[in-house]
């Protein structure tokens, strides 16, 4: 090991003899010599040893094998085996041209050697995952690792080759000029740090080969291998039968510019995918692009890790991109995207003349550059198409129609940089992480968090119902909206105050309630400082605190969780954040705030906004809404590490929560949700973008002002992973203030059957967490329906639920036309069939899509898989805490199916930390030739379900079939159904 800086700079040994001394010359044959390497600062001495040339090299070349202990024997092989303890293999040049002879250094822990030729300097090094290939002159280092339980790393550090030097004759005098400085030889290339990287992440077993046929080293798992040639760096991804999936077409090199340079690498295989834009994935409002591509066609998956938090050019970008040669995913139908809001700033395309608003949003999805349109009712006969919308305001009337997307259009890079060819990191220093993907989609995910982590399991109260409103004048105003939740019987468990809550002035725009004068870390006094709240009864509540606020919020008959809204900037600290350089640049202007925007990559930052925050937490409040935060790429992600840091410190063993209007692949680890951005879309498409950017846990606004959609809102989120309304003033949009009774009870019947799938979604969460499966996804990610091309569109949740599109678009035409409309693909594979839930109608087959049209307002459309086990909440409850009891499980005859469901307290951390006591799993089976219903119970911690009663469809339709009186719920059980005719 002593030698180990003199390989770092092997070049000057060889062309400097003031450095490498050769006290015995040898040209040709064997003959006694000996020598002595030298870096200035020690020596390694090495008695005369006996010396071969190696035969087919002109001219000849020494081969030093040096062990620990500076002894040298000679070899002419072109590959050997070395002592255990050995540490090189050094083939110099005596003669000639530097270029003419290999230098190979390899680990020799293992004994084993590698001799590859002539033509290029290598240095092979064996580290704890894998191995890592050095080409000195090539400027390359390329290390084969594994990364993770299901991925390799591929981490590459490259810098600009450096020029040929002229040949060297040994015997002139001086001067004798020096080879320029070449890329330094390193024990390994480390993996790059990321934020979104799971440090806690375990890896997959290997072993090391070498194909010396192919020139070729590298490591070897179960699900495949990944290969680097030791001659030009390039690299090979192999499927477990040894099928090439992807491959490098070129070496990686480096590109120097202004902002510190990049590597960009040509890969075949990258022809499909998520992330395969062709462009850097950036963070917009309600838009995130991942740092990752999923070729789902050839079936591998690759992640981006750069030296860079951010790219130096747009730091609300990734510095890292994927082009896979294909175009930009198409925007989902305009005609289905629709919210009333006033464009403020955009970019315009032009205005055409149009009797509608169907005509509008058909002709800006005739247009390729149309993202949105717009049309004023007081000038209905034209609309204007829009490239790009930054800025909206929401109006409370009709008067306006908006279609189509919010984005940021100033925050697009430029054509001339968004393209790169091949794959593309800043720096000099980038990891790939790759993984095959045989089974497809849930493949994918797995890796995606085996790689990032595995989401965490939000409090039970999570997948409850959500409200959220922007415009309140008094906390009376607030309370009074709880009670009127719990008073309506309209199931709620959590309520979220946007801008008015903090303080202690108002917050808004400059020039509106106070300006940017509002502070950072304190309550609206007005809000929260002795307070009189009068009660149904006519009692009164008196506060004194926030603390006693909260602790009313908390307490019946409201039981209500809480939450307040953040922002990723300085009110009223902005003189100490910029001395302490906890500013980002103005140049990262989003949300409106300017310069005066936090960097949360500074672990000082961090440390001190957690000291500063702690206090909401102790206070009372149950969870955070985090809004604005596309600063700069990372700033979600690490503004989440600080706030769940007041959680651990205030609470320690109660789980982190929060909301977030962008994402970044590992925030579902604390989870942090997200939701579908200010654009207001809830489409099942936009759904989908999210879960295949990596977010999991998705949410929409629910905004519409017109009372009929509004509902249809409410109920086709009924199956979105986390559920919530919102509204930037004018009327909120809760139950009680949109259309008559009937309105009323529809708006009442969704939400309860969000808590009646309750303990079906929470134990999606759990089967999330445990097996890398997302709650929802397309439905192309069972094998059954991979082969459907439709199916990859579909939105399927928990593998066997199909809810229906509700009409959500609101025309110029009264009432709409598709708001009792609703349509649904049912995906087509060889053995299921599909039902529609909660009703007595046969079972279809799949492969059709269905148009149900007239529906009544309380009509919802959901179709169920042949297989599937629906744990449901039998009786009606009002917040999630409340379930529990007896379990109603429906089973869907047609074919053997299985679920898992979960119990735990919902509320601690115990389900991660001590799951053998702390969660109770239940495994149930269905054998359909048996008319079986079983099931099996492991694991500990207080039940929430005691008894069970189930009920069975058969594929000929008719009245579910009863199995009998609730039993009790215990470790085992069986119940039987009549067998069929």
């Amino acid at each position: 090991r002593n030698s180990e800086r003199m390989t770092h700079n092997i070049w000057h040994f060889v062309h400097d003899l003031e450095e490498l001394s050769l006290h015995d010359r040898v040209e040709s044959g064997e003959r006694p010599g000996g020598i002595r390497l030298t870096d200035g600062l020690r020596s390694v001495a090495c008695p005369r040893a006996a010396v071969h040339p190696w035969a087919a090299m002109r001219p000849p070349s020494l081969v030093l094998l040096l062990n620990a202990v500076g002894m040298a024997t000679a070899t002419s092989a072109t590959s050997a085996v070395l002592p255990a303890e050995s540490t090189v293999l050094l083939s110099v040049p005596t003669t000639g041209h530097p270029t003419h002879g290999p230098t190979v250094q390899v680990d020799a822990a293992d004994g084993v050697g590698f001799g590859f030729g002539s033509n290029a300097d290598v240095e092979i090094v064996r580290t704890d995952d894998g191995v890592t290939v050095h080409l000195p002159r090539l400027g390359l280092t390329v290390s084969a690792e594994v990364g993770s339980a299901t991925a390799f790393r591929l981490g590459v550090v490259a810098r600009p080759r450096p020029a040929q030097s002229a040949p060297v004759d040994h015997d002139l005098p001086h001067p004798r000029p020096h080879p320029p400085p070449s890329h330094p030889v390193r024990a390994g290339a480390p993996p790059l740090f990321s934020p979104s990287l799971d440090p806690t992440r375990p890896k997959a077993n290997f072993t090391r080969v070498e194909d010396k046929a192919r020139g070729v080293v590298g490591v070897k798992t179960v699900f495949g291998s990944l290969v680097v040639s030791i001659a030009t760096g390039m690299w090979e991804l192999h499927s477990s039968d040894g099928g090439v999936l992807a491959a490098a077409v070129s070496a990686p090199t480096f590109a120097s510019d202004e902002f510190g340079g990049a590597i960009t690498m040509a890969v075949t295989g990258s022809k499909t995918g998520v992330g395969a834009t062709g462009r850097r994935p950036c963070m917009n409002n309600g838009e995130w692009d991942p740092p990752y591509t999923w070729d789902e066609e050839t079936g591998w998956f690759a992640y981006a890790v750069s030296e860079k938090q951010w790219d130096p050019e747009w730091i609300h970008c990734a510095p890292s991109s994927f082009d896979g040669r294909t175009p930009p995913p198409q925007l989902a139908d305009t005609c289905r995207m629709i919210v009333h809001v006033v464009p403020i700033s955009g970019v315009a395309i032009r205005s055409i003349p149009a009797g509608g608003s169907e005509e509008c949003c058909s002709a800006c999805n005739a247009e390729p550059a149309c993202t949105a349109w717009e049309r004023n009712r007081s000038n209905p006969v034209s609309c204007t198409l829009f490239s790009c919308v930054e800025d909206a305001k929401q109006t409370e009337d009709s008067s306006v129609i908006f279609g189509g997307a919010l984005g940021s259009c100033s925050k697009l890079p430029p054509p001339s940089s968004a393209h790169q060819r091949g794959w593309w990191a800043r720096g000099s220093s980038a990891d790939w992480y790759l993984a095959p993907t045989p089974l497809g989609g849930y493949d994918f995910t797995r890796a995606l968090f085996d790689l990032t982590g595995r989401p965490a399991v939000p409090p039970i109260w999570g997948f409850g119902f959500m409200a959220t409103y922007w415009g309140y004048k008094t906390m009376q105003e607030v309370e009074g909206d709880m009670h009127r939740f719990r008073n309506g019987s309209y199931p709620i468990d959590s309520f979220i105050m946007d801008y008015d809550w903090f303080g202690p002035n108002s917050c808004g725009k400059p020039g509106e309630n106070g300006g940017y004068s509002c502070g950072d870390f304190g309550y609206r006094a007005s809000f929260w400082q002795n307070q009189t709240f009068v009660q149904p009864d006519g009692s009164n509540v008196v506060t004194h605190t926030a603390a006693d606020v909260f602790q009313h919020f908390h307490s019946s008959p409201l039981s209500m969780k809480f939450a307040g809204i953040r922002k990723p900037r300085t009110y009223s600290n902005k003189a100490l954040s910029s001395a302490n350089g906890w500013l980002l640049p103005n140049s990262s202007d989003v949300g409106e705030g300017g310069d005066i925007n936090w960097n949360f990559t500074n672990p000082d930052l961090r440390a001190w906004y957690t000291e500063s925050s702690q206090h909401f937490i102790e206070d009372g409040m149950d969870f955070i809404w985090n809004d604005e935060g596309e600063t700069e790429y990372s700033c979600y992600l690490y503004w989440n590490v600080a706030e769940q840091e007041e959680f651990r410190e205030a609470k320690p063993n109660t789980r982190h929560f929060t909301i977030n209007r962008a994402f970044q692949p590992g925030m579902q680890r604390f989870p942090a949700v997200s939701w579908t951005g200010d654009g207001q879309s809830c489409t099942h498409q936009e759904l989908l973008r999210a879960i295949l950017h990596g977010q999991p846990y998705i949410s929409c606004d629910l905004t519409s002002p017109d009372a009929t959609t509004l509902v249809r809102q409410y109920q086709s989120a009924v199956f979105n992973p986390i559920m919530r309304v919102h509204q930037m003033g004018g009327t909120p949009r809760f139950p009680w203030l949109w259309g008559g009774p009937e309105h009323q009870a529809a708006f009442r019947s969704a939400l309860e059957l969000r808590y009646h799938f309750l303990p079906f979604m929470y134990s999606l969460a759990h089967i999330a967490r445990k097996h890398g499966r997302p709650l929802a996804n397309p439905a192309s990610y069972e094998a059954e329906f991979a082969a459907d091309s439709a199916s990859a569109t579909a939105y399927m949740v928990g593998s066997v639920l199909m809810p229906a599109e509700l009409g959500l678009a609101h025309t110029s035409v009264s009432p709409p036309p598709d708001e009792n409309a609703s349509v649904v693909y049912l995906p087509h594979g060889r053995t299921s069939r599909w039902y529609r839930w909660s009703s007595d109608a046969p079972a279809v087959r799949g492969g059709q899509t269905l148009r149900h049209m007239g529906l009544g307002l309380s009509e919802t459309v959901l179709y169920v898989r042949s297989g599937a086990i629906l744990p449901l909440q039998h009786a009606t409850v009002q917040r999630a805490e409340d379930a529990g009891g007896m379990l109603l499980v429906e089973v869907y005859a047609g074919q053997d199916g299985s679920f898992e469901m979960t119990e735990d307290d919902g509320v601690t951390l115990a389900y991660a930390s001590d799951a053998s006591k702390s969660t109770k799993t239940t495994v149930w089976e269905w054998n359909d030739t048996a008319r079986q219903l079983s099931w099996r119970a492991s694991g500990g911690g207080p039940p929430t379900y005691t008894s069970v009663s189930a009920v069975l469809y058969t594929l000929n339709g008719g009245a579910p079939q009863s199995g009998g009186t609730a039993v009790p719920l215990g470790a085992t059980g069986t119940i039987m159904f009549k067998t069929s005719a």
